[in-house]
């Protein structure tokens, strides 16, 4: 914009300074340069407040009269500034509303006309042969305020897309967290996310995920968001009314169910099998345009929740398969070396029981020792055997060494210093609270690194048989922690403090966040071990 209108300013200066009529040249250079100087204040004015309308709207009305004056005095209709009014018009049609940027130009047109016709009509023109003689100046301006207003328009509408966008990736970000840290008791309740999540996406009040029936095992809950309880089975009845219909769907349908409103609702499919409806109640008011972005939110949730649920079903089987195929392991192992040995054990005792009263002494002891040697060989065979299960004793990669790696990883990718101490032992901590923990800590990381911009981290984590404990600090920008909770509430903001914060309960936890701004953030979680284990039973 400085840019542009320094150089437009310039042009114009240059011929009213090379046009020998009218006042002497250091008179217009003066003007000039007066110009520039009130040119300049407006350039700071329009930047300064260009996020406050009002005050916008009365800067440039005040310099489209600053221009209508200056035009006048510099000749009026052969004025060399009348094609610099498109200055303010194009910020006025570029950033403020349609009927200022419209009103403005016509008042300037009239204005401009009216003044020209009454006090510089030295050619005696009618006031039609006036404005038809500038005609091809006002047709410009008309067409350049058409123009910057699509431009504006087609600008509002790619930074609402790209909000909109960013906001869902965040949201969907979040659920991914959410699922991918879910237990099998919480995975039951997978429904109830993704209806709260498409809520959110979509911005609509009702959502449901209505489960097909599922023969074996048991499928997940259907669930809804919106609904009072007494409609929630009168809404699952009427879906399950219409179950055949829906495996044949494939497509998008919308659907009025009885005494319910107007659905639109998408199929969930899985690479083997039809799984069940995402929904969302439409409102009455809804356009065309709207629908589509329904659409499309429908469909990546419902590849999404595909995805989900195989990727969930394939994980049971592959940690059964790895069980029995670890129980297999073991078996083999213990049959090879220490079932053999027992089984040598065993018999020669049984011998010697039957042999001992007629055994000398020297040959009594002799067999004793020999037995004693081989259970302290089947002692060291065992010994070995836990050595090479275990990964403590082993040597081999263990859930604190992955955290280490991944910590000291972020901290040289980043130039931020990250501290590490750990008190205590994880190896009979459960796997639901390793995968926790490590999303909890490259969470709180990540946004320490990426959003409070900390130079430096301190994680200390304790690990006791009975509780555990966290706490992560950071030198950071800090932040307002009322306002990161009310924007989470108001699906703006948070998602990653209240992804924590799940993770945190789903254990059974307590989850405090602690910061303020240009002081740093500190977040403290305490964990009881053994109480998801009871909530899962």
């Amino acid at each position: 914009m400085k840019f542009y209108r320094a150089f437009s300013l310039s042009l114009t200066s240059l011929m009213y300074l090379l046009d020998h009529s009218g006042p002497s040249v250091i008179y217009r250079f003066l003007t000039v340069v007066i110009l520039f100087i009130v040119a300049y204040l407006f350039t700071l004015c329009y930047q300064r407040y260009r996020s406050n309308p009002r005050t916008l709207m009365l800067a440039i009305s005040l310099e489209l009269a600053a221009i209508i004056g200056l035009t006048l005095y510099t000749g009026g209709y052969d004025s060399p500034f009348r094609l610099y009014v498109l200055n303010p018009l194009l910020i006025a049609a570029g950033s403020l509303s349609f009927y200022f940027g419209w009103s403005l130009l016509l008042g300037y047109i009239g204005v401009f006309v009216a003044f020209c016709y009454l006090f510089l009509n030295s050619a005696n023109l009618s006031f039609t042969e006036a404005v038809l003689e500038n005609g091809n100046l006002f047709l410009a301006l008309v067409l350049t305020v058409i123009v910057m207003q699509m431009v504006n328009r087609l600008k509002r509408q790619r930074e609402e897309a790209d909000a909109r966008t960013n906001e869902t990736m965040e949201h969907i970000k979040s659920l991914y967290h959410i699922v991918e840290t879910s237990s099998q008791h919480d995975f039951m309740n997978i429904g109830q996310v993704i209806t709260d999540y498409v809520v959110k996406l979509t911005k609509l009040d009702k959502a449901l995920f209505w489960f097909a029936k599922k023969s074996g095992e048991p499928a997940p809950q259907s669930r809804q968001t919106g609904w009072q309880q007494e409609e929630e089975r009168f809404l699952f009845y009427e879906l399950e009314k219409n179950e055949h219909e829906w495996r044949l769907q494939r497509e998008p349908v919308f659907k009025s169910l009885p005494g319910l409103g107007d659905f639109l609702l998408m199929p969930v499919r899985m690479s083997t099998r039809f799984v069940g409806m995402i929904g969302v109640k439409l409102e009455a008011a809804e356009g065309l345009e709207g629908r589509r972005w329904y659409i499309q939110q429908l469909m990546f949730l419902s590849e999404l929740s595909a995805i989900i649920l195989e990727r969930h079903e394939l994980g049971v089987i592959e940690n059964r398969l790895i069980v029995t195929n670890e129980q297999n392991r073991i078996a083999d192992e213990m049959h090879d070396s220490v079932s053999q040995s027992l089984f040598g054990i065993v018999y020669a005792t049984h011998s010697l029981k039957q042999t001992w009263r007629k055994m000398a002494d020297a040959e009594l002891e002799e067999q004793i020792e020999l037995i004693h040697d081989s259970a302290t060989k089947v002692a060291k065979e065992l010994r070995i055997t836990i050595y090479s299960l275990s990964s403590k004793k082993s040597g081999g990669s263990t859930w604190l060494s992955m955290v280490r790696s991944h910590l000291n990883s972020l901290s040289r990718l980043n130039d931020v210093e990250i501290n590490l101490q750990i008190t205590g032992d994880d190896f009979s901590l459960p796997y639901p609270y390793h995968k926790a923990l490590f999303r909890i800590i490259s969470e709180a990381t990540g946004n320490a690194i990426r959003h409070g911009a900390a130079r430096c981290v301190e994680v200390e984590l304790s690990l006791k048989p009975k509780w555990i404990r966290l706490s992560i600090s950071d030198d950071g920008v800090g932040f307002d922690t009322d306002l990161i909770w009310t924007e989470s509430e108001d699906n703006t903001g948070g998602l990653g403090m209240k992804n924590m914060q799940y993770l945190t309960q789903s254990l059974g936890g307590d989850f405090q966040l602690s910061s303020n701004e240009n002081a740093g953030t500190r977040i403290l979680i305490s964990i009881p071990v053994g109480v998801a284990e009871l909530k899962n039973a």
